[in-house]
Formats: structure tokens, C-alpha cells, sequence
């Protein structure tokens, strides 16, 4: 009857934590069912913004959450991330493609049927069933981590406020910068550095070759003059992808990092089908590393993560005066930091405010202190040191 009972304990027990070893790939297909309007309900749902659905949805919910990550439903995640790819081949539904994007990333994966409105816009749009207008209407606009990463060539100019860009220096060092606070910091010294840390074994980025090679075999993406902009741009999302999932970090407000990808749909209007199948396995193991960093910050029933493929669409750029004052704004912002940086970094070495007080104020110091000695000792009276000059009797003398 003790060994029974023993084993009933054990038994409820490990029932009652098996949502801790999450990403059960037998109901990930249950994903499948929810349209775009339901999916942006479950995000807010899992960050506490419960919505006014029946209890069989709530139930829906909460097990999708709990096979995806969420370990208390009870209170706000700590930590979500929506990974959101422009692709029209991926969308079109080759199934071989998409496989080539989410094999082996533990995370959730949905084709969003077709709808004007882009995801991004009922997550992050002005319309007061927005995920961030409830959000800010619950938490007071209070420190809520809500960060968009955009490529700097297709920055959505509505979503500003809440927006992560990346761009490169002269000597192609790593550059994040947030527009909504006009700051601007380095986060690696190339690039190149920041690819090939994130691809480890599996690629190499040799940009003074202008090729991108996959270890051992013989295949490799030539840059040239026609897809060099748009490679530059997909790396630097691959970048960005691998400094956020490092620096983000937990927060007691719910907070959610979105990556936007409009790179590969642009690269797929350009390269060969074995070249685009590289990028694909590139933005897979890419996908599979970011889920990897933010689980060694975010323990694994904390962790909500969605990756959605949308059909291309345009960056919304509205034509009010208001929109267009802040689109001058930012772009004249950008080139004003990106020349600083440049310029403070032609010497190797970047000098910040203090110091260079420091140092202009020590040298007038320094040369007032200098005109002072030099005058006193130029003015000064020139007499005999009666030290030097007394006369002293010799013994014989004095006798």
C-alpha cells in the first residue's frame, strides 16, 4: 500500500511539472487552427491582458502556452518574443522551405492567412484593442519592455516609439541605435565578428572575399555589386538577432521582444534557389541560437516564443505632416550619429563628453600655471645671497 501510494505522489508530482520540459511537438500543430486576430489574443493573454473570450478558448490558450513555454498562467510572463518573416515563397506554403526555416527550433511556427492588416499593426497599432495601447492602459505606460527591432532600410516609421535599429560604422562596427530616445551604442567591433559568432561551425562570413562559404561542403553565396546591399541587410538582421537575445533581459512589467524580418523577401526576388536554400538554413540555425541565448537568461516555463511568416507587405508610411516631420527627423538623427561615430573612430579610439573636458581644461590649466612661472622668474630681483657671498676668518685670523 506505501510503494502504491509512493508512486501515485510521483506520479502527480512529475504531471503537475511536466510543463517545465516544454515544446511537445505533437500540439504545436494545434496552432495551426488560429487565425491572426486569435493568435494576437493569445499573445496578450499570456502577458496578462486577458481578453473577453468564452472559458473553452481560455482553456485553448492556456495549454498552447503551457506547451510552448509559459509555466504560470496566473501571472504575467516575464519574458515573450515574436520573430515575424516577410516571405512569399514561405507563404505561398512550400512546405520543404518552411521546414528549411524551423527544423530544430524548439518554438512555434504559423503560415498567418492572408489579411491587409499586418500582425505588427494589431500588436502594436494606434486602435485601442491594440496589444500596446491595453498594455499601456493597464500598466501606466510604466517600464514596459516592449521593443521592436527593425532594419534601418525599412523602418516602419509608426512604430518609432517603441523601435531597436542596427547600422554599421566606417569600419563596419556594430551600431544599435533607438530613435524614440535619440541614443546610440556599440555592440561589436565588425560584422563579420558578429555573423560568424552566431553561425559558429556551420557558416563563414569572409567579406574581404565577398562570399559567405558553408563548412564542409561546397557551397557558398557569392556578394556581388547587384545583391550586396540586400546580403549586408539580411547579416545585419542575423546581427541583431544575435545581440538582442543576449541583451534582453527580464523585467517585473511584461515585456516582449519583435524581431522583424523583411530581408529574405528580398533576397528571394534575387539569388538562385540553392543560394536562397542556404539563407534559409542560415535563418534557421539563426532562429535555433536566439531561442538558445534567451533560455540561458529565461528558464524554460518563462519562455513564450512564435515565429510568423506573413506575406510582403510595405512599411505603413502615412502622409500626414506630423509623420513626415518624424520620418526628416529620424533620418537626419541617423546620418548626424553615424557621422560622429565615423569620425570619433578614424582615430581608433571613441572620447566621450567628461574626458574631453578633462582634457581641455587640464591643458588651460596647465599653460596659465606655465606663463605664471615664467614670469616670475623673469621679473624676479636679482640680488647677492648673503649665504653665498659672507666672508668667513680662517683660524690664523681670528688668533
Amino acid at each position: 500500500m506505501k510503494a502504491l501510494l509512493f508512486v501515485v505522489c510521483v506520479a502527480s508530482a512529475l504531471a503537475s511539472h511536466a510543463y517545465i520540459y516544454p515544446f511537445n511537438s505533437n500540439n504545436v500543430n494545434e496552432l495551426e487552427g488560429l487565425n491572426q486576430k486569435q493568435i494576437a489574443q493569445l499573445i496578450k493573454y499570456n502577458i496578462g491582458l486577458v481578453e473577453h473570450i468564452s472559458a473553452d478558448q481560455q482553456k485553448v490558450f492556456e495549454q498552447l502556452i503551457k506547451t510552448f513555454g509559459k509555466g504560470n498562467i496566473l501571472s504575467p510572463t516575464d519574458m515573450n518574443y515574436l520573430i515575424l518573416i516577410e516571405s512569399e515563397k514561405l507563404y505561398q506554403g512550400q512546405e520543404l522551405k518552411q521546414q528549411r526555416i524551423t527544423e530544430g527550433f524548439s518554438q512555434s511556427f504559423k503560415v498567418m492567412d492572408k489579411d491587409p492588416k499586418s500582425l505588427l499593426e494589431s500588436l502594436f497599432g494606434q486602435q485601442d484593442d491594440s496589444l500596446i495601447k491595453k498594455a499601456q492602459k493597464m500598466y501606466n505606460q510604466n517600464n514596459l519592455g516592449f521593443k521592436i527591432y527593425q532594419n534601418e532600410d525599412n523602418l516602419d516609421i509608426n512604430y518609432l516609439q517603441w523601435t531597436i535599429t542596427l547600422y554599421l560604422g566606417k569600419n563596419n562596427e556594430v551600431y544599435f541605435y533607438e530613435p524614440n530616445k535619440d541614443k546610440s551604442y556599440k555592440v561589436d567591433s565588425s560584422l563579420e565578428k558578429c555573423v560568424d559568432n552566431f553561425f559558429g561551425t556551420t557558416f563563414d562570413y569572409a567579406p574581404n572575399e565577398k562570399k559567405i562559404y558553408k563548412y564542409n561542403t561546397n557551397e557558398m553565396i557569392e556578394i556581388t555589386q547587384d545583391n550586396e546591399e540586400q546580403i549586408i541587410g539580411f547579416l545585419k538582421d542575423v546581427c541583431a538577432m544575435n545581440k538582442l537575445s543576449t541583451l534582453f533581459k527580464k523585467s517585473n512589467q511584461p515585456n516582449m521582444l519583435s524581431i522583424i524580418n523583411k530581408s529574405i523577401a528580398k533576397l528571394e526576388k534575387l539569388m538562385k534557389e540553392s543560394e536562397i536554400e542556404m539563407v534559409y538554413d542560415m535563418m534557421r540555425i539563426a532562429h535555433k541560437k536566439l531561442s538558445k541565448n534567451l533560455r540561458n537568461t529565461f528558464e524554460n516555463e518563462e519562455l513564450f516564443g512564435l515565429i510568423l511568416v506573413e506575406e510582403e507587405k510595405n512599411p505603413q508610411l502615412t502622409t500626414t505632416k506630423e509623420s513626415a516631420k518624424v520620418q526628416r527627423i529620424l533620418m537626419e538623427t541617423r546620418t548626424r550619429m553615424l557621422n560622429q561615430v565615423t569620425q570619433t573612430n578614424s582615430s581608433g579610439y571613441v572620447m566621450n563628453a567628461t574626458t574631453y573636458q578633462i582634457y581641455v581644461w587640464f591643458g588651460v590649466f596647465f599653460v596659465i600655471v606655465l606663463i605664471g612661472i615664467i614670469y616670475a622668474m623673469v621679473t624676479m630681483d636679482i640680488q647677492k645671497d648673503t649665504l653665498l657671498y659672507a666672508k668667513f676668518l680662517t683660524t690664523d685670523q681670528r688668533a
